[in-house]
């Protein structure tokens, strides 16, 4: 499997036909379907479709895309890195994120990376449910959890402080709790898994479950209207705290996190400009202070 069968297959991919793809490799058409038939046949299923008006990928070759692309892209690195000339961050970069954090604190910024990164083009999953990341074939991952082991390389771009807030209107009607104990009298507001609060006192509270949501921005949507006391990360109440929508509850009994904001990628081979260059751009937006 040469790399210039590989290169073909991104190209052809790219610009949508055979003929195109030769010429921009300084290959014949005949070689380059030649090449195509080869590299087909050594993987065992067809990377196109072909018609006599257009190529269009199969969708094992949509799924075989974006390794070929990462192999060349490490090839590429790798050969700099020997040589001691630094590639410009160029190609795809997939990446995958929490909804709430990417849409708050990531989709504004990058306006910014592309001025300054105009041959990266970017490819984003926003979800909140932890995707398949060898399936995606992610070049990075921003995660806001605790950190586990993994087979990944981790950055950390910033903490994850986390605070209990209400809305004012809620604590008017049923006032404001003076210490951990007395949250067991009010209405909380909890995700499906969280069942306790700990705090930096030892003390470990469980939670009342009057109101479970599986969604960040709903929960933080729904402490806003005064329903009740729920926990939530700076990252995503400090507006709404700035702005008096919401009041630090418990001020004096800080909480417990071990989450922070991560960004991991893919250990055991060389990291790609690409993919350098938008961790140092997150880097530099969310250290050493963050915009929340």
């Amino acid at each position: 499997m040469d790399v210039l069968s590989l290169r073909l297959f991104v190209r052809v991919a790219e610009v949508g036909g055979v003929t195109a793809a030769a010429r921009d490799l300084s290959l014949s058409p005949a070689s380059a379907s030649a090449r195509l038939a080869k590299l087909e046949g050594l993987i065992g299923f067809r990377l196109f479709n072909r018609t006599t008006r257009a190529v269009s990928l199969t969708t094992d070759g949509a799924a075989f895309l974006p390794y070929v692309q990462q192999t060349i892209e490490t090839l590429e690195a790798g050969l700099g890195a020997v040589s001691g000339q630094g590639e410009e961050p160029r190609g795809l970069l997939r990446m995958t994120m929490p909804g709430s954090f990417g849409r708050m604190h990531v989709i504004p910024s990058l306006g910014q990376f592309r001025a300054r990164y105009p041959l990266v083009d970017l490819d984003l999953r926003l979800s909140d449910d932890v995707l398949d990341v060898v399936e995606g074939a992610y070049d990075l991952v921003i995660r806001n959890a605790p950190l586990a082991d993994s087979s990944f390389v981790a950055r950390k771009l910033a903490p994850d402080h986390r605070v209990l807030t209400a809305a004012p209107s809620y604590l008017e009607q049923h006032g404001v709790p003076a210490t951990p104990d007395e949250l067991g009298g009010h209405h909380c507001i909890v995700f499906p898994n969280e069942t306790k609060w700990t705090f930096a006192n030892g003390q470990a509270i469980e939670v009342p479950r009057p109101i479970v949501v599986n969604d960040g921005e709903a929960m933080r949507e729904m402490i806003e209207s005064g329903l009740g006391i729920g926990r939530k990360s700076l990252w995503n109440a400090g507006r709404s705290l700035q702005a008096g929508r919401l009041v630090d509850v418990l001020a004096d009994f800080p909480l417990v996190t071990k989450s922070a904001i991560w960004a991991l990628y893919p250990g055991g081979r060389i990291v790609s400009p690409k993919v350098r260059a938008m961790i140092d751009f997150l880097l530099d937006r969310f250290s050493p202070v963050q915009p929340w």
